[in-house]
């Protein structure tokens, strides 16, 4: 009877069929994540739409709340309020912050150029523009009048009312859910 001898794997070999095995294992992780972003995309399509269509739904009973509210607002809000407040959550109107503006027919060079001449380097920007903030800052501390303001090409323009609203915490299904927002 003769013995056969099995020589051991090499080193080499060892470490050759570890790297195929880490291959397959790697090649079917890649197909796995495929099939799942595949599977992912599919669902994110179906519910894109229905968000779509809820986000619209939203947006539309938010602009008609809005217009109702305008429409009648004398009862709703009476001249000393501010806030209309319900169980559901609440609705108002606030003054937004004035702007500082060029005047239409006046490029934002000549305003520049009308603050150098006047010494208000400071209002500038340093790309060269008119720094609204700091001149609405300046007009309101009184450092520049209304009609310096004219005469550099800016006006002051009343901030618009935006109408607000914020929902109460949601409950139970179909009360309101956390939120608000301006318009």
């Amino acid at each position: 009877m003769a013995t056969t001898l099995l020589r051991a794997p090499s080193p080499r070999s060892q470490v050759a069929e570890k790297l195929r095995g880490i291959a397959v294992a790697q090649a079917r992780l890649e197909r796995l994540r495929a099939q799942l972003e595949e599977e992912l995309d599919a669902v994110r399509r179906c519910q894109d739409r229905r968000i779509g269509a809820l986000r619209a739904r939203v947006e539309r009973q938010l602009a008609e709340l809005e217009a109702f509210c305008r429409a009648e607002r004398g009862v709703i809000l009476p001249a000393d309020r501010k806030t209309f407040v319900t169980p559901h959550g609440e609705v108002g109107f606030r003054k937004s912050e004035p702007v500082i503006r060029v005047r239409d027919g006046l490029a934002e060079e000549d305003v520049c150029r009308l603050l150098r001449r006047a010494r208000l380097k400071g209002l500038l920007r340093i790309k060269e523009a008119p720094d609204k903030p700091a001149l609405h800052k300046a007009l309101c501390e009184g450092r520049l009048s209304p009609g310096q303001l004219g005469r550099f090409g800016l006006e002051l323009e009343e901030g618009e009312e935006r109408f607000h609203y914020r929902l109460r915490e949601q409950t139970s299904e179909g009360s309101p859910a956390p939120g608000g927002g301006r318009r």
